[in-house]
């Protein structure tokens, strides 16, 4: 009797143990389904690193959660590829995939170009690489590379570049940024004087939220819907009419707020009228061009030339990274009004500047083979300006209006060998300068992100709680709960 008592007693609480086990089974099972749906709907993850690489800014979540529109980020890799490149491309894909958790209106695509090639002939004046990414909405797009990503240094050595730190976060937030606007800034080329082709900046411009069209003075009108034109290097001087269709752009009925972005060239033959009203904006376009007699500010000819960033604003506005800007055979640019601003409403600025080793090659020394002309023993050594910026302001009440023409001193800054050439910073200033002066919301400001080592970056006084709680907390508490359970066996 007291056998069968004793088996029916195991029974009982050899039941209870299982459907306890069942039951916590269930429980565990209900908790981690809940818990998968909620970090699918919801960011969940927990970085741990020193600067939270891998998660997004306040600044990025507020805007993307305010969304109205749907926007489309196709990564021109699979994941796979894409983030198994470097720890950065990990890091990029992972903070790509952090927009998603934030905004229903992102969907991120990954898009194999070798076995999607058509969607390059969508983008015609695009030139889509492999790992680059593609945002969208609706019409309006925008490209990034791997240069938009990161911020990268090149190797003296090798002459290779490599990556020192990452700006993905600010990359997307400003793309997502640009293609979700409204009204983009609209920018006029200006065709019709034998002007040089700039294709390869507009697709940049373009890239970066701009509506870009072409304009002929002689036909056509600069509308008040531009906010800037863009003339390069004619080589036809304009006439009285045109010049007087940009002065009347620029004044835009007393309101100003418009701009011209014109960009020189030593093949140039004398143009006086242009020439002229640029003077009356403050800017003299010298003749020759800047020849640096020190090889330490030259890339590979001394026509080549590195430049010293002008004034303090602009250097702070337009130089966004230390690579250098590099201006191949600019003509000099000087001030009309000298060191003083014509009046209190018109003022001129240096934005780029040679070094004080350079000199300007004479125009009957270039291209000629008898020219007994010498750099070192002719020329005279000094600071000249490249790229100079000539403003009007006035006030609308406490409102201030400004219309500015900014010129530079070579066209060949913006040619497409030096803009996609990773050691120098000539595309991003040049754009910089046009976001600018249009007055373009670019993005947010955001610290790029090192990722210095693989440790998860705790700080002392972490690691020494999580160590307490390792070698005391933890089995302290395994020895209390040992403890309850053999005290109610021992009484039952």
């Amino acid at each position: 009797m007291k056998k069968i008592t004793l088996n029916k007693r195991r029974l009982k609480h050899g039941s209870l143990a299982t459907a306890m086990t069942i039951g916590l089974v269930a429980v565990l099972v209900l908790v981690n389904v809940i818990v998968g749906l909620l970090v699918e709907r919801f960011p969940m993850d927990i970085d741990l690193t020193t600067d939270n690489i891998f998660q997004l800014s306040d600044e990025s979540i507020e805007y993307i959660e305010n969304l109205d529109q749907d926007v489309t980020v196709n990564v021109l890799a699979d994941e796979e590829t894409f983030s198994g490149q470097n720890d950065y491309y990990r890091q990029a894909n992972e903070v790509i995939q952090n927009y998603t958790k934030y905004s229903d209106r992102i969907t991120v695509r990954y898009i194999d170009l070798y076995t999607n090639p058509e969607l390059q002939q969508e983008y015609p004046r695009e030139t889509l690489s492999v790992g680059g990414i593609l945002v969208e909405c609706g019409e309006r797009y925008q490209t990034l590379t791997a240069y938009d990503l990161f911020n990268t240094q090149t190797n003296q050595q090798t002459g290779g570049a490599y990556i020192t730190s990452s700006k993905a976060e600010q990359a997307m937030t400003s793309a997502i940024m640009n293609v979700t606007n409204a009204n983009p800034p609209k920018a006029a080329i200006l065709t019709g004087y034998n002007t040089t082709d700039i294709s390869d900046f507009t697709s940049i411009l373009e890239s970066n939220g701009y509506v870009v069209e072409e304009v002929n003075l002689m036909t056509g009108e600069l509308s008040s819907d531009y906010t800037m034109a863009i003339l390069a290097a004619p080589m036809i001087d304009l006439g009285e009419a045109e010049l007087s269709k940009l002065d009347t752009f620029l004044d835009n009925d007393g309101q100003f707020g418009k701009n011209l972005l014109y960009f020189a060239s030593v093949n140039q033959p004398d143009l006086p009228l242009l020439e002229e009203f640029l003077e009356e904006w403050g800017i003299v376009v010298g003749d020759g061009y800047v020849y640096e007699t020190d090889p330490n500010y030259i890339y590979f000819d001394p026509s080549w030339t590195m430049q010293e960033y002008g004034d303090e604003l602009y250097t702070e506005e337009l130089a966004t990274t230390d690579l250098p800007v590099m201006i191949p055979a600019s003509r000099p640019l000087e001030s009309a009004f000298g060191d003083l601003a014509a009046d209190s409403n018109r003022k001129t600025s240096i934005l780029l500047s040679s070094h004080d080793s350079a000199v300007v090659v004479p125009p009957d020394a270039i291209g000629s083979s008898d020219s007994t002309w010498d750099p070192e023993t002719d020329g005279e050594q000094g600071v000249y300006a490249t790229a100079m910026e000539g403003s009007r302001t006035k006030y609308d009440g406490t409102t201030q209006l400004v219309s500015r023409v900014v010129a530079f001193g070579s066209v060949d800054i913006i040619n497409s060998s030096f803009l996609n050439f990773a050691a120098i910073n000539n595309a991003d200033y040049v754009l910089n300068a046009c976001n600018y002066i249009c007055d373009k919301e670019e993005g947010i400001s955001i610290i790029p992100k090192t990722l210095g080592s693989t440790n998860l970056g705790i700080s002392q006084g972490q690691a020494n709680f999580i160590g307490t709680c390792a070698q005391f907390v933890l089995p302290i508490l395994v020895l209390v709960a040992g403890g309850f359970v053999w005290i109610r066996r021992r009484n039952k």
